[in-house]
């Protein structure tokens, strides 16, 4: 059988993929070839032969896969030597066939959906796609002509009635049509967002996870204000954190590994089943759980000053001897607006209880005062208000952290902890695929305070082996519940017990 190649390049990814019966390419474990682009779907393309046809066909996926330039729709289609597929947001895959490397071609494919007889959409599923008949050159009969008019004319008719159908239907009453249920504002949990890469499960928390893996700019730590906390303060005294000490532990935790591999994948990694899928079971059970006993999940900044105040959520020392926090990178100097999926982003009046948790926020923030009317202030203060967690889970992520850096000397690298709904909106504008919001539902994890994530692309198989196995160790223990998560923002996602008890199993 001839030897198939798959030259697969995205700014993650670079490998040569020999194909030997079938692949299916996408973002997830859905697919039996992963790769790092937050475009694709989590199965989005197959790539199949059929005896020594190679075909290729479209998983349904949300943008689509294109050869040769043109998206592919129904029925796979077959791929010849040099053919190039695009995939995702920036997935190129070139097609050998055969020992000789082929030049990219920028040619259309030779089949394409309409008019000509397609491949079969899998192997398996249909009979082979035969070979378009030869055309004579002998005139036409009579009857054909005919019969092509007549085909013509009832096309023609069957489109203007759809046209009169359809200008009749948007100027009548719309009753009779499906509408999108109203959305709450008063709901306690009033929307929820769903990740929409094409045939993805609304119900399923790992999709919901993944929408919310949106990484920010990585930290500046020149950007970055120290914190001065009230001397007297002594409950928050670790929050005094120079932007110096901040630097310091970013290069040593990103510093080179030498000539040791790296990676989202690196050779000798080997994921515990705790950290398979059986934590997606248990974060929406506890999930469920806050959202019955009323937790707000916060929308702006202001509900994020409040729950500071509140004490509903703490802050975290933007660095420690174990760990530091890449978090609000992407924080603005804009004014603080308040937030409703109802009315968007609107201006917060004066006097109300937002406006007021912001100004008695600002007035000391533990012993420091900010002026709203100053943006480098806003920028400090919204930095400081991502560094929010569940009280819980600081003692766990120090724990974590502290066996980490005793094995390896590096602080580790927490790239979330809490989010506003507003502030994850902003990261996904930058995202090409953004999301849907639809009605009501579920409690997406990271407006909980109950989660936090934790970089890995920059460590060994060591030391990714080695978070694992602390990681299942305190899932056994019925500390957290941990997930290993590929794609652009890799890292290793951790949920605790908002009340410190485990779902019932």
């Amino acid at each position: 059988m001839t030897k198939v190649t798959l030259h697969i390049e995205n700014s993650y990814d670079r490998l040569d993929f020999e194909l030997e019966d079938e692949v299916t390419i996408g973002r997830s474990d859905a697919s039996t070839l992963v790769l790092s682009d937050q475009g694709l779907s989590r199965r989005n393309t197959t790539v199949f032969r059929d005896g020594e046809a190679v075909l290729v066909v479209d998983e349904g996926s949300l943008n689509g896969t294109f050869l040769n330039g043109v998206r592919l729709t129904g029925p796979a289609a077959e791929l010849r030597n040099g053919d190039e597929l695009k995939i995702g947001s920036e997935t190129r895959i070139r097609i050998q066939i055969g020992g000789i490397t082929p030049p990219v071609t920028s040619a259309k494919p030779e089949v394409v959906t309409g008019g000509q007889p397609s491949p079969p959409a899998k192997k398996g599923i249909a009979n082979k796609a035969k070979p378009a008949a030869a055309v004579s050159s002998a005139r036409p009969p009579l009857i054909l002509i005919a019969a092509g008019l007549l085909t013509v004319l009832i096309i023609l008719f069957a489109a203007l009635a759809y046209f009169i159908a359809s200008r009749y239907q948007s100027g009548s009453n719309t009753a009779g049509t499906k509408t999108s249920p109203p959305i709450s504002s008063t709901a306690v949990i009033p929307v929820r967002v769903v990740d929409p890469l094409g045939g993805e499960d609304e119900d399923d928390l790992d999709d919901l996870i993944a929408s919310w893996e949106v990484s920010e700019q990585e930290i500046n730590a020149g950007s970055v204000g120290d914190v001065k906390v009230d001397p007297n303060d002594t409950a928050d005294s670790d929050l005094n954190v120079t932007a110096a000490f901040l630097a310091d532990r970013q290069r040593k935790a990103l510093e080179s590994r030498g000539n040791v591999e790296t990676g989202i994948r690196p050779a000798g990694l080997n994921v515990p089943k705790e950290l398979f899928g059986d934590g997606v079971i248990k974060q929406k059970a506890k999930l469920k759980e806050m959202n019955s006993t009323g937790y707000q999940q916060p929308m702006d900044f202001g509900d994020l000053a409040a729950k500071r105040l509140k004490g509903d959520l703490i802050e975290m020392p933007m660095a420690a001897k174990s760990f530091y926090l890449d978090v609000g990178g992407s924080a603005s100097d804009a004014p603080f607006s308040s937030f409703s999926f109802q009315g968007g982003a609107a201006e917060i009046p004066a006097g109300s209880p937002k406006y007021q948790a912001l100004s008695q926020l600002a007035s000391n923030f533990s012993g420091q005062k900010y002026d709203l009317n100053n943006p480098a202030d806003r920028k400090q203060m919204r930095m400081r208000l991502l560094r929010m967690f569940n009280k819980r889970a600081k003692p766990i992520l120090q724990e974590l952290a502290d066996a980490y850096f005793g094995k390896f000397g590096r602080p580790l690298r927490v790239t979330s902890l809490t989010r506003s709904m507003d502030y994850q909106i902003g990261l996904n504008q930058g995202n090409p695929n953004s999301f849907k919001v639809r009605g009501e539902g579920s409690l997406p994890p990271h407006t909980s305070g109950c989660a936090f994530d934790l970089a890995r692309k920059h460590m060994t198989a060591e030391e990714q082996n080695f978070i694992m196995k602390k990681l299942a160790e305190m899932e056994d223990a019925n500390k957290l519940d941990a997930l290993i998560e590929y794609g652009v923002n890799a890292c290793f996602h951790i949920f605790i017990y908002y009340d410190g008890i485990p779902p019932k199993q």
